[in-house]
C-alpha cells in the first residue's frame, strides 16, 4: 500500500482529502495543530524536521499555506512577507526538501489556488503567491526526473461559502476538489497546474 504524506490535513480541504485517500493508502497526517506531526510551513527547519521523522513516502500533498487577501494601496511589507514565507516559501521549500523523501516514481502535489489564474481587486498578494507556486512546479519539473512535480487550482469551496454566508452554487464541495488530487497520484504528468473549480 502505497505511503501518503498529507501537509494540511486538518483544514477543511485537508481533511476531505484524508477521506478520500484512506480507504486505499497508508495516509500519514501532518498540520499546524497536529498533535503527532506539528509543523510550521512558514519555518524551513520545522518543515525538514518532519520530513526527517516521518521518512520516505510514495507522495506528499500539501494542502497548507496561508495568505491574506489585502487591498493593494494598504498592504503592508508585513503582509507581503508572511503570504512569501508562509504560502509561496513553504510550499517551494516542500518541493526543496521533500524530494528527497519521496521514492522512485512518486509524486509531490502543492496547492495554488483560483486567484493566480482570475485575479480581483485586492488579491495582489494571494494571486502573485499562487502564480508563484505554480511556476515553480512547472520550471522544477524540468529539473527533476526521478519524482513528478504538480499543482492543484482551487475555486471557492462550496463549505467556505456557506461559512461566509454566500450562495455555495459557484463554488465545488471539499470532497470533489479532494478529488483532483487523487487523480494525479497515479498519472505521468509533471509540472501541470490542474484548476479545480467552476470556471
Amino acid at each position: 500500500m502505497k505511503k501518503i504524506l498529507v501537509l494540511g490535513s486538518t483544514g477543511l480541504l485537508g481533511n476531505a482529502l484524508l477521506g478520500a485517500l484512506k480507504p486505499r493508502y497508508e495516509v500519514i497526517e501532518a498540520s499546524f495543530s497536529h498533535p503527532e506531526n506539528a509543523f510550521d510551513l512558514s519555518d524551513p527547519q520545522s518543515l525538514m524536521a518532519l520530513f526527517e521523522k516521518v521518512g520516505t513516502v510514495d507522495a506528499i500533498i500539501c494542502t497548507a499555506g496561508v495568505a491574506n487577501i489585502v487591498d493593494w494601496h494598504t498592504a503592508q511589507s508585513t503582509d507581503w512577507t508572511f503570504a512569501i514565507n508562509n504560502k509561496m516559501m513553504g510550499q517551494i521549500n516542500t518541493l526543496r526538501f521533500g524530494e528527497k523523501f519521496v521514492n522512485d516514481g512518486g509524486v509531490i502535489i502543492l496547492t495554488s489556488g483560483i486567484l493566480a489564474q482570475h485575479p480581483f481587486k485586492g488579491s495582489s498578494i494571494v494571486t502573485t503567491v499562487n502564480a508563484a507556486v505554480e511556476a515553480a512546479v512547472k520550471a522544477a519539473a524540468i529539473e527533476v526526473e526521478r519524482i513528478r512535480f504538480n499543482a492543484i487550482s482551487p475555486g471557492w469551496i462550496s463549505e467556505t461559502m456557506v461559512s461566509m454566508g454566500m450562495d455555495p452554487e459557484p463554488g465545488m464541495p471539499a470532497n470533489e476538489v479532494a478529488q483532483y488530487y487523487v487523480n494525479l497520484l497515479d498519472n505521468s504528468e509533471s509540472g501541470t497546474t490542474n484548476i479545480a473549480a467552476k470556471i
